[in-house]
């Protein structure tokens, strides 16, 4: 249903006279009946009507028996869902319970007609207008029961008392002009909305009038009845989504954000008036304004949402990378900096979790792996610009290379990234000269790797050429090098077969990784790993304060991008790993979008085994979250037998 709401800028359309819908060809999930659910990230999922009937719907219903506000919201849950036949005790116990007569009376009435009880349906509203009087909402649903009996002039004269009761009843007031439409054609239906437009308090009408004058190309009227709803301040929570609906669908964008950007509160309003808004800010290239309402609408943390905001989010990144231009930088006026990295990069963010992962000994002989150069044009002024697809592997190659020899030789491994100062990391124009890195290296040393990467081409027809050179410390010689020319998907491959390639001229390796959870990540995955990695080292830039926040773009697509990982291959560990990495550094930066993922982390600690690397790090997660009496009770009742490393780690977390 809420795909289905989200055509191009939403809204409902009054078929135009003659009009057809298009055949729909029936999927295989609608075939089976299939409901449609969300996740606490926002994906969606196909569960078997019956299923869902007997493990979800029926169940949650009997949860919900003694409060009345959640068993209201089950009971149009299951009419949704055609469960009507389920309602009945459900319904009336709703009108035991309910302070709020109204819609008690109301959903009873509905369920009663749904199930073919025309005389209890007219008791039970007639009963509730006895309380509460003869409202707009008790009125339309009498009418319907008079005219699902056929008596076509009791329902019409109870329908329009409902209209003056209500003028802005969505269901009464579509009724009453589809019958005006009906009997007395196009001019039926006009004369009926400016009737109804016409009672005081009316407001819904005018959207309505609105958008015909929008379809006969009279925007200035159509603007005249939005301003004076919007002015009024009476309308409800999904007026915004029909009017950004109208004015998007024909093609007035800038008066949809003249007139809905100042008025729109995500917390009052429809979420998808703010769908269309921030459509709307893409379509006027407006990616700054773009994102402000995206971290809004973001912060919702609605999980039918979160689908579409990233797809938004994708289009803004893409929107404000090809506007940008890069910025000429001196090289005389940045500092320099060699990061080394010592352990694989997602083990950075954990609080140095050192009794989670098994450690190298202290005498061990060392690998290195330098960035990679990139195969362009050298001539190239020195500039500042956003991470691109040569930048990135050209770390993460290196970052992924250090973390195969940590976890399947005896060495231990060493990554070498050089970072500008406050900009961000070096990209160099070509590879390092492994002759002037061997003065410079640690002695312990044994060999290191350099190399260089470029591409040409775009999209499935982009070809990489990759290369890398070994070279051995103790002859002071590149002993080897490794290169291949490939197709955009056979990337991941050509990086496996190059590792196994230098490694294995390495010597000392083993077909068990170091710890036991640790798995190869297949050609498939390769390409997924290695933007993880890329990902996870911008975070930990902007953790230890290494370069700005600002130099960071799309934040919540780099800590949801592990998580995803997780759920494509839910038995391997390492992405899980990622996820509450990423996490542990958005913390240290004091990330504003944190709150967003609590619910998705806690079900990711339930979904997995209890003596799981991720599970065990629940601490932490605790930590992030402020679960302070969580942590304080796991502290409290450690085993006897606890280590000091883990011991440690708690107090560093503690201290986070």
């Amino acid at each position: 249903m809420f795909k289905r709401l989200l055509s191009a800028f939403g809204g409902k359309n009054k078929p135009a006279s003659g009009a057809q819908t298009p055949p729909v060809e029936p999927t295989p999930e609608a075939q089976e009946e299939m409901i449609v659910a969300y996740d606490a990230s926002g994906q969606e999922m196909h569960i078997a009507r019956s299923d869902w009937r007997e493990k979800v719907f029926l169940p949650g219903l009997a949860q919900k028996w003694d409060d009345a506000g959640e068993l209201y919201d089950a009971i149009l849950g299951g009419l949704n869902d055609g469960f009507a036949a389920d309602l009945m005790p459900a319904a009336a116990r709703l009108v035991d319970i309910d302070e709020d007569p109204e819609r008690s009376h109301t959903v009873q009435g509905i369920v009663l007609m749904k199930n073919n009880r025309l005389a209890e349906a007219e008791s039970t509203l007639r009963e509730g207008i006895a309380k509460v009087g003869a409202t707009g909402i008790l009125l339309t649903n009498l009418a319907k029961v008079f005219a699902e009996r056929g008596d076509d002039a009791h329902a019409d004269s109870l329908l329009w008392q409902a209209i003056e009761a209500d003028p802005n009843l969505d269901n009464g007031l579509l009724w009453w002009t589809a019958l005006k439409q009906e009997r007395e054609g196009e001019e039926g239906y006009l004369a009926g909305l400016r009737t109804v437009a016409a009672l005081p308090g009316s407001w819904r009408a005018q959207l309505w009038l609105a958008r015909h004058y929008l379809e006969q190309q009279n925007v200035p009227a159509a603007r005249a009845l939005y301003e004076e709803v919007l002015s009024g301040g009476s309308y409800d929570s999904r007026a915004l989504t029909m009017i950004s609906g109208d004015l998007g669908r024909n093609g007035e964008v800038p008066l949809l954000v003249e007139l809905i950007a100042p008025v729109y509160d995500e917390h009052r309003h429809d979420p998808m008036a703010g769908i269309n808004l921030l459509r709307a800010w893409q379509e006027l290239g407006n990616p700054d304004e773009g994102e402000k309402l995206l971290n809004r609408l973001y912060a919702l943390d609605y999980p039918p949402l979160r689908q579409y905001l990233d797809e938004s989010a994708q289009a803004l990144q893409k929107m404000r990378a090809q506007n940008e231009q890069g910025t000429p930088v001196d090289p005389a006026d940045v500092q320099i900096h060699t990061l080394a990295f010592s352990q694989p990069i997602w083990q950075y963010g954990l609080c140095k979790a050192d009794w989670l992962f098994k450690q190298k000994p202290a005498d061990a002989a060392t690998v290195g792996f330098f960035a990679l150069g990139s195969i362009a044009d050298n001539t190239r002024p020195a500039e500042s610009q956003r991470e691109d697809d040569v930048g990135r592997l050209s770390r993460a190659i290196p970052l992924y290379l250090a973390e195969a020899a940590h976890y399947w030789s005896d060495y231990a491994a060493r990554c070498y990234i050089q970072v500008a100062a406050g900009v961000g990391p070096v990209l160099s124009g070509q590879a390092m000269d492994g002759n002037a890195l061997f003065d410079l290296v640690p002695p312990e040393m044994r060999y290191f790797v350099t190399g260089e990467l470029g591409s040409r081409g775009e999209g499935e027809a982009r070809q990489w050429q990759l290369t890398l050179h070994l070279w051995d410390c103790a002859r002071r010689v590149k002993c080897a090098s490794e290169s291949g020319t490939v197709a955009q998907g056979e990337l991941g491959a050509l990086v496996l077969q190059l590792e196994q390639r230098l490694l294995a001229q390495t010597g000392a390796l083993h077909a068990i990784a170091l710890d036991d959870f640790y798995v190869r990540p297949s050609a498939e995955a390769m390409d997924v790993y290695l933007s993880e990695l890329g990902q996870t080292f911008m975070l930990t830039l902007v953790a230890n304060e290494q370069i700005p926040r600002s130099a960071m773009w799309g934040e919540r697509a780099m800590l949801d991008w592990p998580l995803t990982m997780a759920r494509h291959w839910p038995t391997v560990e390492v992405p899980k790993l990622m996820y509450l990495s990423g996490l542990g550094k958005a913390f240290d930066y004091q990330s504003e979008v944190l709150a967003e993922y609590q619910a998705r982390t806690l079900q990711l600690l339930r979904d997995v085994d209890a003596g799981s690397p991720t599970a065990r790090l629940a601490p932490l997660v605790w930590k992030i979250f402020a679960m302070q009496a969580e942590f304080d009770a796991h502290r409290r009742n450690l085993p006897a037998d606890t280590s000091t490393a883990y011991q440690d780690w708690l107090t560093r977390v503690a201290e986070k």
